[in-house]
């Protein structure tokens, strides 16, 4: 699908045709009842999480997404939880007493929405190998109703950089979770500072080390400073390409609209 050009205007119909991008891509692939999400911290993991969340609930699916981030709670889904829950998502948070805290408490309701047999749940899980910590109490559950964890990988944090770092992260992170990485997603960038040539060379790293690790490369993202050139990037790299669409707005930026404390 030729979309370069018309991805260029922010309007009605850039929506309109993003949403069609999406779904196409989402709809490659047969999804299990669960997919955790990890990375380095600064990968990016929360945002995939809610672009996939979104992407799948187009495609008219039920979806529950549980923030299980023991490691950051200053940059993860329960800062946008009601305006995500407004969107038509079910979102699952710490306790009340923990929402904010750097204790490792999770919700009871994630264990329940994984015996839910309707929808998908997904698990937003804190950032680098101590974070997969958290599924381990659910490692049996999740074995039971078919799971998959997948690694988004930044080449341009330095954890993940090359085949060493990506190979490390993923031999620590199954070994303290006791699950297996399934797949990784590249979502190389630089935040709005990204060229297209930069964002090509991180791909490129990313899909070799998926090769090595014989990891299939589900998607490249492409930020939204470089939407407009999809068809340029599409021509360059051998990856499904998915437009990323920002929600976790920083302070200093516009429509920034984290809860308070």
């Amino acid at each position: 699908m030729a979309v370069g050009n018309r991805l260029k205007g922010r309007g009605y119909d850039y929506l309109i045709i993003r949403e069609e991008i999406v779904k196409h891509l989402v709809g490659n692939y047969s999804w299990p009842k669960a997919i955790a999400v990890t990375g380095a911290l600064g990968s990016g993991k929360t945002e995939w999480v809610l672009n996939l969340a979104f992407a799948l609930k187009a495609m008219n699916v039920p979806i529950t997404v549980a923030d299980v981030d023991i490691i950051n709670p200053y940059f993860c889904v329960r800062q946008i939880q009601k305006l995500l829950e407004d969107d038509g998502l079910t979102i699952i948070s710490p306790p009340e007493s923990a929402k904010w805290s750097d204790m490792p408490v999770l919700s009871p309701k994630v264990g329940w929405a994984l015996k839910d047999p309707r929808g998908k749940l997904l698990l937003d899980i804190g950032g680098d190998a101590i974070g997969v910590r958290a599924l381990k109490q659910f490692a049996d559950l999740l074995e039971e109703v078919g799971y998959l964890l997948i690694l988004i990988v930044n080449t341009f944090r330095p954890q993940t950089s090359d085949l060493e770092g990506i190979s490390d992260m993923i031999r620590r992170m199954e070994s303290i979770s006791s699950l297996k990485i399934g797949a990784i997603v590249a979502n190389c960038h630089l935040m709005e500072q990204t060229t297209l040539d930069e964002l090509v060379q991180g791909i490129y790293k990313a899909s070799n080390a998926a090769k090595e690790l014989e990891l299939p490369l589900l998607y490249a993202t492409v930020p939204p400073n470089l939407h407009n050139e999809i068809n340029r990037i599409s021509s360059s790299v051998d990856v499904p390409l998915w437009p990323l669409e920002r929600r976790m707005m920083l302070p200093w930026e516009e429509n920034y609209n984290w809860t308070g404390r």
